[in-house]
């Protein structure tokens, strides 16, 4: 049935205001979801030089948890050992060209020797500044071409007794072709896969210590920091490397000298948690107001309803 002129106004007008007020409830509930992914993060750059980025950013794990978790940040490391820990991880995926269907992928680094060596410093430093509740990013270009939208790019945390590394892109595998349509979608994995070269062995970890990851970073892989690093011969420092990765455990006093426990201090945790806390709170009020803004427009429709009389159509212009 077809509506009158004097309806029309209030149709569009109430179709409008639900329309805006259910965009903003979603937007809301997204970001409230979506609280820890990498791209609401503040990210803090270490270094930013020649098309590589290395930088720091909230992990979104740990506000996902169910319960406190941090990271064992800060960390000191040698550029030898994130070279040694780095060095066995392979990728593979398949390519957005027909060769890429046809052919089974092979697994390639993750980083070329020349990419490890100039970044490995890098990311020592950026570890070093790390705080328990961060973690680090990289992102590179492609090697050997003058110029290629194609990169590697991902995050790495030290928790407990493990490292773990988070692959959102390789240089080495193309992206599949979209036809002219988005430049990019964040759930195209490019069928990535991680895994580890040669003798050592990817981590099985304990649902218990499983991060919670956040969607559309499913291409990750853990390795046992103290296994890996006596397996390459770095065993001049494995008992540091043991203290630094591990959660720390009270120990009796003793009067021979200990290296301190880089640790941070209740005051430094309290204060992340209220920042946390004060994040969390800042999203609730977010959507009372939204809900609020809702219930007024409910309001003035209802209202706009009980002012406009049904008016003879016959009497319409």
């Amino acid at each position: 049935m077809p509506t009158t002129p004097s309806e029309s106004p209030l149709v569009a007008l109430h179709s409008l205001l639900t329309w805006s007020a259910f965009s903003l409830w979603l937007l809301i509930t997204v970001i409230t979801g979506l609280t820890g992914c990498s791209f609401l993060n503040n990210d803090r750059v270490v270094y930013n030089q020649a098309g590589i980025h290395i930088g720091l950013e909230d992990d979104p794990t740990i506000a996902r948890s169910h319960q406190l978790v941090l990271n064992n940040h800060p960390q000191d490391l040698t550029p030898h050992e994130i070279e040694s820990l780095l060095q066995p991880i392979q990728v593979s995926g398949y390519s957005g060209t027909l060769t890429g269907l046809i052919m089974k992928p092979q697994p390639v680094p993750l980083f070329t020797p020349a990419e490890l060596s100039r970044i490995s410093e890098q990311l020592a430093n950026a570890l070093r500044e790390a705080k328990p509740d961060e973690r680090v990013t990289f992102s590179l270009p492609k090697p050997d071409v003058t110029y290629s939208e194609e990169r590697t790019a991902g995050s790495l945390f030290f928790r407990g007794s493990y490292l773990h590394v988070v692959v959102n892109d390789h240089s080495s595998v193309i992206r599949t072709d979209t036809g002219g349509g988005d430049y990019k979608d964040i759930r195209d994995t490019k069928g990535m896969r991680l895994g580890i070269g040669g003798p050592a062995r990817a981590a099985t970890v304990a649902s218990l210590e499983e991060p919670r990851w956040v969607p559309f970073e499913g291409v990750h892989i853990s390795l046992v920091v103290k296994e890996l690093l006596a397996r390459k011969g770095t065993t001049s420092s494995t008992n540091t490397i043991q203290d630094r990765t591990e959660p720390p455990i009270p120990r009796l006093p003793s009067t021979s000298p200990e290296r301190p426990q880089v640790s941070p201090s209740p005051e430094e945790l309290q204060r992340q948690l209220q920042e946390l806390s004060g994040t969390n709170q800042g999203l609730r009020d977010q959507l009372s107001e939204q809900n609020k803004r809702m219930e007024r427009l409910q309001k003035q429709v209802e209202q706009l309803q009980r002012e406009i009389p049904a008016s003879d159509p016959k009497g319409q212009p």
